[in-house]
């Protein structure tokens, strides 16, 4: 008899039967079944707030780090209260201060405190520059251009806080506009951060580290100005309008072709504006006085009194004016930390004592009108015309019948100052 394993067609043929079984049990065989997990709509919702905060804390946690690095630009004022800018060196940008402001200022970083004092203080201007008396610990903010952002880029917003610890709110760069700040047109950065009284002085940086501008008052609003309109505003009060208005507290212009006919005469420049309470008008000088002398220099445009004005807001000046067919001499004396420091008033008695409306009121000044062209507004009063005083009814009519031909010089006061125009 054959053994059976020497057969390869009986081995192929059981080699084949257990494959085919195999292959049968396999597909036979039960099916374990994996139950679906299902998850309610609740627990979604949770698990999707937990992604969200883990994600915002994840940004907080980011942003601390960045602004952690932003405190040595930012100190605190104690009054009034906003925060400042290490500007340069131990100069610190502020707010421009308000009229009766200290001739001396305590700033806070972090739990110390230290003295400043007021080296530029020019009024309406949105900013004043303070020295302060330490530098250690201070550092001069890195100033960059906002046009360098895209829209939608991150940006921190840094206050100094009344505890002297710093403050930050994140947002997004939007745009940059123009807008009115006092006298001056700048540039304003629009982000998402909402701004309000406890934001004012701060300062607006990208995530480098970088300023990209400051929060000052504009009128009745906040707005982030940027740092090119903040240098713009600087080199206007180190021009001689701003050193005029900061030592003595007027404003020169000058003589055109048209004021020089009316007031006949050729040379000297025009006293446009003198503020109430400054050195200008306890000397006695109203607008429409033409300076011609400063000193013992002769002054016949403003190019010749630039050199002339001194370069600290004290000392004493003799000057000559013109006014009608007189020479005047009078004496300006600037004040040391600025006339604007100086509280005219009887708080210290526990009163404030309003003087007496004078001149006449103006109730409206016409869109595009020849009144509204050359600065004039609703509230203004009218106090003089041609250097003379005149009843209601004169001045109406002369108002009304002013021509280019036949012009007036009319004299309006407007709240802390007195301003001289050149109708129509």
């Amino acid at each position: 008899m054959r053994y059976w394993l020497s057969d390869k067609r009986y081995l192929a043929l059981l080699i084949l039967i257990a494959v085919l079984i195999l292959v049968v049990g396999s597909w036979l065989r039960p099916r374990r079944q994996t139950a679906e997990l299902v998850v309610s709509e609740a627990e979604r919702l949770r698990l999707q707030y937990l992604a969200q905060q883990r994600s915002l804390q994840d940004f907080t946690s980011y942003f601390e780090r960045v602004a952690g690095g932003f405190g040595t630009h930012l100190v605190r004022l104690k009054e009034p209260p906003a925060t400042g800018l290490v500007w340069e060196g131990t100069g610190v940008m502020v707010p421009g201060l308000p009229r009766n402001h200290p001739s001396d200022f305590t700033l806070r970083l972090d739990s110390s405190e230290f003295r400043a004092s007021p080296v530029l203080v020019v009024p309406q201007l949105p900013i004043s520059v303070l020295e302060s008396r330490l530098s250690r610990g201070l550092q001069a903010v890195n100033r960059t251009e906002a046009s360098a952002l895209k829209p939608g880029k991150w940006v921190l917003l840094m206050i100094r806080q009344e505890d002297g610890s710093t403050g930050y709110s994140p947002g997004f760069f939007s745009s940059i506009s123009t807008t009115q700040c006092g006298d001056h047109v700048v540039k304003e950065i629009v982000t998402s951060i909402p701004l309000d009284i406890s934001k004012l002085g701060g300062g607006l940086f990208d995530l480098d580290g970088h300023l990209l501008g400051m929060v000052l008052q504009c009128g009745q609003r906040l707005a982030s100005i940027s740092t090119v309109s903040l240098n713009l505003l600087l080199q206007v009060a180190s021009r001689p309008e701003g050193r005029l208005l900061q030592n003595y507290g007027i404003r020169l212009s000058e003589l055109d072709t048209r004021a020089a006919a009316h007031f006949r005469h050729a040379e000297g420049v025009l006293i446009s504006e003198v503020w109430k309470g400054s050195p200008a008008e306890r000397a006695g000088l109203v607008p429409g006085d033409i300076l011609t002398r400063w000193e013992t220099a002769a002054v016949r445009t403003m190019e010749d009194l630039n050199p002339l004005l001194p370069k600290s807001s004290e000392g004493v000046a003799n000057i000559e004016v013109v006014r009608g067919r007189r020479v005047v001499r009078m004496t300006l004396e600037a004040i040391s930390g600025g006339w604007w420091s100086r509280v005219v008033s009887t708080a210290a008695l526990g009163l404030q004592i309003e003087p007496p409306a004078a001149g006449y009121l103006i109730a409206s000044a016409e869109p595009g009108s020849p009144a509204q062209s050359v600065g004039m507004r609703a509230g203004d009063r009218v106090m003089m015309i041609d250097g003379r005083s005149v009843s209601r009814q004169q001045a109406t009519q002369l108002l009304k019948t002013a021509t280019a031909d036949k012009p007036i010089y009319v004299l309006v006061s407007r709240e802390d100052k007195t301003i001289g125009v050149l109708l129509p």
